[in-house]
């Protein structure tokens, strides 16, 4: 999330170059040669006066107007909609928009920088997105298109193409290309110009500390080498004529941040201390922001209560930054945040924590199965393909029509073979990303409960202590004793009119767990009817108005699927039918059919991947 945090300045930076690049440049003397820098018409004033208003659905409606009769040029106005959409927040739309400028082969030189800076940004919203694959094929076509290309705006873009290249190749894995990515993200940080706003050498130094942080999160001892250059830039940067006061401050902490983070990774200790200790008296260090940004400091230094503290904050961040809990700061937040509570002893914060976890997801791993699809189904370039047989043709022409035949049959197979291999390596490896979340979900679901347990056996210890049994209490008679049925945390069947709809859900739901009810393949509403001789409205009151409106099958289903999955992966030797009769399905075939439903894979699939992964 911090990254996405960091392009999203960059988009900014960059974007604020644009604008003043274009304010300030003049047409270019010569009709069909590229310009040394964006040029400004007519159309580019009017609608840059609608972007600096503010509103930017009237910015969205002036582009429109003037791309209508022709005053904007398709690059033009489709780079001023992309970032019209992004300070609405539609990165959906925005991705589109720069997307349909990048498909153009050939743009016309007076937009060349146009359509390079909307083809940068895409790489950006790309990367931040993970879609990898497209976002590293877009940096290597915008980079060749630059190689043989002069201008002042030209070092900026390609050190924001190359870092970007970079973190492509680091997520896959890829560091030693990265490793050359990056080191060319800096030859071009050193070449990109300043001015009198400082925005340039600020961009360089949010590039740098890009590259940093990435070397950090990968535990990678390189990261220092980048703090300091980081560092060195900023020295620079104070030494301008007109710096941002409140900027310079930011940076200069961030610096601090970073060097405690690089000499706890190193082991020095007392080091990482004093500069985290300096970092926190700072204003930055002190705000939602700074503070969040040094909880992976803390957590590393095992510092686990100033960590927690630190992440009360999280939601409200969250928040006023306009995100969503994916998967990503699940895994980047919510689990260290998490742990920290764990470590410092907050049981209680640790379980809203992990119910917290519970609710988001699901959700979050639907948007996440939907981003790898879309990445997936880029692996299999089907135009390079048509482009490959079409050479393959041109190559074989004098060549008789059945040799041309065979030759053309040959082809199609292979890439047939081709493709088929792909979808299986494809396949495979959804399997196991969805068989590892699968099973992920059910251990958060297990580690709530024990939790819940846990705390429900501190409850009632701590009620023992307050309130022994009296000495002379009366023995009850066994007629009343017959009279009376105890059910969940010690409340009767008679205690069950004073019961809100809720509190009735969470007995019945706790009866239902604590002695595994579910596991009966007979059992549902008239089995909890007998049991706790409730009225079946009663029981249907509970389960809609007292939880997230779910029903008594429905909760009745995911117990016995989270059942299902625990004992796979702790008795892996049996089979679908023995799995679906220990959880409490009537028949193998409803079990394959629910496990479907919910998971997205059968059972059978989910035994063979994770244990022949």
């Amino acid at each position: 999330m911090m990254r996405n945090i960091k392009y999203i300045y960059i988009i900014g930076v960059v974007t604020l170059l644009t604008m003043l690049a274009a304010c300030g440049s003049k047409r270019s003397e010569k009709q069909g040669r590229i310009p040394e820098k964006m040029i400004r018409t007519h159309g580019d004033s009017i609608a840059l006066a609608a972007r600096f208003s503010g509103d930017f659905k009237h910015f969205l409606a002036v582009t429109d107007s003037l791309a209508a009769i022709g005053e904007l040029s398709p690059i033009r106005a489709e780079g001023y909609r992309g970032v019209a959409y992004f300070q609405m927040g539609q990165m959906d739309k925005c991705i589109e928009c720069f997307r349909r400028v990048v498909a153009i082969e050939n743009p016309p030189a007076e937009d060349f920088w146009e359509y390079i800076h909307a083809g940068t940004n895409l790489v950006i919203m790309l990367t931040t997105d993970r879609d990898y694959d497209n976002a590293m094929r877009t940096a290597l076509r915008l980079i060749d298109k630059l190689k043989s290309v002069d201008g002042s705006n030209r070092p900026s873009e390609l050190q924001t193409l190359y870092l970007s290249l970079g973190d492509t190749q680091m997520m896959l894995e890829r560091h030693d290309e990265a490793a050359k990515s990056y080191a060319e993200a800096y030859k071009w940080v050193l070449q990109t110009p300043n001015d009198s706003t400082n925005r340039g050498i600020a961009a360089s130094i949010q590039t740098l500390e890009n590259i940093a942080v990435t070397h950090l999160h990968h535990k990678l001892d390189e990261a220092g080498v980048w703090v300091d250059r980081m560092d060195s830039l900023v020295t620079l940067y104070e030494k301008q004529p007109k710096p941002i006061e409140k900027e310079v401050k930011t940076l200069r902490a961030l610096v601090l941040l970073h060097r405690a983070e690089v000499c706890q990774m190193r082991g020095q200790i007392a080091d990482a201390y004093h500069n985290y200790a300096a970092y926190s008296s700072t204003d930055f260090g002190q705000s939602i922001e700074g503070r969040i940004n040094g909880c992976d400091y803390l957590v590393a230094a095992r510092r686990y209560s100033e960590a927690a503290d630190n992440y009360m904050h999280l939601d409200q961040f969250i928040r006023d930054w306009g995100y969503e809990y994916d998967l990503e700061t699940i895994g980047n937040n919510l689990l260290p945040k998490l742990r920290a509570n764990y470590h410092a002893g907050r049981r209680d914060s640790a379980l809203r924590v992990a119910m917290q976890i519970s609710e988001v997801y699901d959700s979050a791993l639907v948007h996440q199965k939907r981003s790898e699809s879309a990445e997936l189904a880029t692996i299999y370039d089907t135009q390079g393909k048509e482009r490959q047989i079409a050479e393959q043709r041109a190559q074989n022409r004098f060549v008789t029509t059945i040799s041309m035949a065979v030759t053309t049959a040959s082809l199609l197979i292979l890439a047939l073979g081709l493709y088929a291999f792909l979808q299986w390596r494809i396949t495979k490896r959804r399997n196991r990303i969805l068989a590892r979340q699968i099973t992920e979900a059910v251990e958060y679901k297990e580690k709530y409960r024990a939790l819940k347990q846990a705390q429900q056996e501190r409850k009632e210890q701590e009620a023992e202590v307050s309130d022994p049994p009296a000495q002379n209490s009366r023995i009850a008679d066994p007629a009343e004793q017959a009279d009376t049925t105890t059910i969940g945390a010690g409340l009767c069947i008679s205690d069950f009119t004073t019961l809100t709809d809720e509190q009735l859900f969470l007995c019945l739901r706790d009866l239902i767990e604590n002695e595994k009810l579910f596991l009966q393949p007979e059992f549902g509403r008239q089995s909890l009817i007998d049991r706790t001789g409730l009225s079946k409205e009663r029981i249907g009151a509970a389960f809609s108005q007292g939880s997230d409106s779910v029903s008594l099958p429905a909760y009745v289903r995911e117990l016995r699927l989270d059942y299902a999955v625990s004992l796979m992966n702790s008795q892996p030797e049996l089979n679908v039918e023995q799995v679906s009769q220990a959880s409490g399905f009537t028949s193998a075939d409803t079990f394959t059919r629910n496990f479907r439903a919910k998971y997205g894979m059968t059972p059978t699939t989910y035994k063979q991947t994770n244990y022949n992964p």
